[in-house]
C-alpha cells in the first residue's frame, strides 16, 4: 500500500475517532450543561423556502404508516413503532432519519398530517435526541435540520412541543458547529453550512450561527463548484440539487433583507447554465456518474425563474462533457476522468459513454441511478457495462474499491488509472460536428487505449460512430491473451421499442411519438439483450440494450482493422 494511502487511512481513523469522542461527550447531559451554551430561540416567522413540492399521493401512504424509502417498502402501525422497530436496510434508515419524506406528508395540508409529522419528530427526539453514532452522522443531521426548518412555522412554534423541538434542533446545529472540518464526507459539509445559515436566519436568538455558516459556505463552494459550473463529483443530479439548495438560500436571505454573499452569486451564475447544459431534450437531467433524471419540474422552474437560456456553450472542460444540440437531437458525451477520489463514492466507470435524446423521447441512455432504488443495484450500475460505451473483456474502465478497511473508512471510491482523457471538437460546415475522445482506463490491465469518434450531422438526424482499441507504441508488452472479447453497448430508454430490420446488421428503434430511428453496424455481430433503467426512480424499469460483440487483438496498433467498429443511428 502506498504511503499516501496509509496516511489517508490514518487521517480517516483519526477524524472518525474525533467525531466519536465529540458525539459521546455531546450525549452527556452534564457536559452539555457545563461546556455548551445553547441559545434560546423564538418561533420562526417563516419557513425555509422549499423548491420541490411534496407528493400528496405518497403523503397519503405515509399517513397510513407505509414508507417506501431507498427502494424498500415497510409499514408501521404508528410513529412510536417506527422509531423503535428495526428497519430493512441502512439506506432505508438514512432516508428515514433525514426526514425528507416530511415534504410528502405535509403536502396533504390536513390536521392529521401535521399532527403525525409532529409525533414523528417527538418520537425521534425521545429515542435519538441525546446522540447516536448513526442518526447523528453530520450529513444526516444537516439534512434533517433543513427539512425540519422547511415546516418551522407549523412544527417549531410557540407551544410547548414546538419549543422542545426547537431546543433539539439547536442541539443538532450546535453539534454541527463543533464538528467543523471533521465531517465524515466532504460533500456533506456544504449542507452543514446551509443548515447553520438557515437556522441563524430563521430562528431569533440563533444569529450566531450565520457567520460561521457563511464562512463554511464560501470554502465549500470554492472546493465543490468547478470553473465551468459543474459539481466536482461530475454528477449532474448533484449539480442540480446544489443549485436548488443555493437558490433556496438566496430566497431566504433576500426575504430577511440580508446581503447576498458574492460567493453565492458567483456559484449560481456558474451552476445554472451548467445544469441546463446537462439536460436532455425532455428537460430531465442526463444520467452520468451516480445521478439520475432528477426532479424535472423543479429543474425547469428554477432555470426559467433564473432566466437561464438554452445552453449556449458546447464543451465543459473542467466537468469533462461534450454536448451537441440540433433541432432533431441532443447528444451528451462523457469525456472526462472520474472525479477526485474524495468525491467519487458514487461515481461511475462510464468513460466515453453518451446519451442521445430527441424531441420525441430519449433514445440511447445509461442505466443511471436514483436514491429511491434498492441497494442491490448500486454496485452493478456503477460498472462500465451499465453505460453506453465500449467494454473490454467484461471489465470496467475504472476500479471500484468496495471492500476492505479503506472502503469502510473512505467509502466505495472509484479510481481510474492510465492517461488523461483528451477530447477535441470540430465543426465542419455542411457536414456536422465531430467529437473525438480517448481514455486510458484499460492501460494498466491490458495495455490498451479506447478511442471514440462521433459525428452528429448538421440537422441532427444522423449520428455516426467509430470505436477503436489499440496498444500505444510506448507501452511495453503486458501478459494478456492475444485475443480479447469486446462489447459495444447502447442501452435503450424503456419507452423505446426495438426490433431487427431486414437482417442482423440493422435494428429499428421506435419512440413513443412514433418517430423511427435505425441503428446499423455491418462489421460485427449485433444483438438485443435485456437491460434495466434506474435513472427515473423506483422501481427499476426493464428495457433493452443493443450490443455489438467483436474480438480484438491485444497487440494491435491503431491501424489494425480488426480493432475498429463503425456504427450509425439515423432517423427514418
Amino acid at each position: 500500500m502506498a504511503d499516501t494511502q496509509i496516511l489517508e487511512i490514518a487521517n480517516a481513523l483519526w477524524q472518525a475517532g474525533r467525531r466519536r469522542l465529540a458525539g459521546e461527550l455531546y450525549s452527556i447531559a452534564l457536559y452539555r450543561r457545563l461546556a455548551l451554551n445553547f441559545p434560546k430561540t423564538q418561533p420562526p416567522q417563516n419557513d425555509l423556502p422549499c423548491l420541490q413540492a411534496g407528493d400528496a399521493q405518497k403523503g397519503e401512504a405515509l399517513l397510513q404508516g407505509k414508507f417506501l424509502l431507498a427502494g424498500v417498502r415497510s409499514q408501521y402501525t404508528n410513529a412510536h413503532e417506527l422509531w423503535r422497530k428495526p428497519v430493512p436496510s441502512r439506506r432505508f434508515a438514512a432516508r428515514l432519519h433525514e426526514f425528507g419524506w416530511l415534504h410528502d406528508l405535509m403536502a396533504l395540508g390536513t390536521p392529521d398530517a401535521f399532527n403525525l409529522a409532529g409525533h414523528h419528530m417527538d418520537h425521534w427526539i425521545e429515542v435519538y435526541g441525546q446522540w447516536n453514532p448513526f442518526s447523528w452522522a453530520p450529513g444526516l443531521v444537516a439534512r434533517r435540520c433543513l427539512n425540519w426548518l422547511s415546516f418551522g412555522r407549523s412544527l417549531l412554534g410557540a407551544a410547548e412541543d414546538g419549543m422542545r423541538r426547537r431546543d433539539y434542533l439547536i442541539r443538532q446545529i450546535g453539534y454541527l458547529h463543533t464538528l467543523g472540518d471533521i465531517a465524515s464526507k466532504t460533500h456533506d459539509r456544504l449542507q452543514m453550512a446551509l443548515a447553520l445559515i438557515a437556522t441563524g436566519v430563521l430562528l431569533e436568538g440563533a444569529e450566531g450561527y450565520v457567520e460561521p455558516g457563511l464562512e463554511g459556505l464560501s470554502t465549500h463552494l470554492a472546493e465543490q463548484i468547478l470553473p465551468d459550473g459543474g459539481h466536482v463529483s461530475r454528477n449532474p443530479e448533484m449539480a442540480a440539487t446544489t443549485l436548488c439548495d443555493l437558490v433556496a438560500l438566496r430566497q431566504l436571505l433576500e426575504s430577511y433583507g440580508r446581503t447576498i454573499p458574492d460567493d453565492l452569486e458567483r456559484a449560481l451564475a456558474r451552476l445554472a447554465p451548467m445544469v441546463r447544459f446537462l439536460c436532455a431534450a425532455d428537460g430531465h437531467l442526463s444520467a452520468f456518474n451516480g445521478g439520475g433524471e432528477g426532479h424535472a419540474l423543479t429543474t425547469k422552474r428554477i432555470l426559467k425563474d433564473l432566466a437561464i437560456p438554452q445552453s449556449a456553450f458546447t464543451y465543459a472542460p473542467h466537468s469533462g462533457y461534450q454536448r451537441v444540440k440540433t433541432d432533431a437531437s441532443i447528444l451528451l458525451m462523457d469525456t472526462g476522468r472520474p472525479p477526485p477520489e474524495a468525491f467519487s463514492q458514487d461515481a461511475h466507470a462510464g468513460a466515453l459513454a453518451f446519451e442521445l435524446s430527441t424531441p420525441g423521447g430519449r433514445l440511447i441512455v445509461n442505466c443511471g441511478w436514483s436514491e429511491d432504488q434498492p441497494d442491490q443495484w448500486h454496485l452493478a450500475v456503477r460498472t462500465s457495462a451499465a453505460h453506453s460505451t465500449l467494454v473490454i473483456n467484461d471489465t470496467s474502465s475504472a476500479q471500484i474499491r468496495g471492500d476492505g478497511i479503506r472502503a469502510a473508512l473512505l467509502g466505495p471510491r472509484l479510481r481510474q488509472r492510465g492517461l488523461a482523457n483528451p477530447s477535441r471538437r470540430k465543426i465542419e460546415s455542411g457536414v456536422g460536428t465531430h467529437l473525438e475522445a480517448s481514455h486510458g482506463g484499460y492501460l494498466h490491465r491490458y495495455g490498451l487505449i479506447h478511442q471514440r469518434e462521433i459525428l452528429v450531422s448538421e440537422d441532427g438526424t444522423r449520428v455516426e460512430g467509430h470505436d477503436r482499441v489499440f496498444r500505444p507504441q510506448e507501452i511495453q508488452k503486458i501478459s494478456v491473451p492475444l485475443c480479447l472479447g469486446c462489447a459495444l453497448r447502447f442501452h435503450l430508454h424503456p419507452k423505446v421499442r426495438a426490433s431487427f430490420a431486414r437482417d442482423e446488421t440493422q435494428i429499428l428503434l421506435v419512440l413513443p411519438d412514433g418517430t423511427g430511428w435505425r441503428f446499423q453496424c455491418e462489421t460485427a455481430k449485433l444483438a438485443l439483450q435485456p437491460s434495466v433503467y434506474l435513472a427515473a426512480g423506483a422501481p427499476p424499469e426493464r428495457t433493452q440494450q443493443l450490443v455489438v460483440h467483436f474480438e480484438i487483438k491485444s497487440v494491435a496498433d491503431v491501424t489494425d482493422p480488426q480493432n475498429h467498429v463503425r456504427w450509425s443511428i439515423e432517423r427514418v
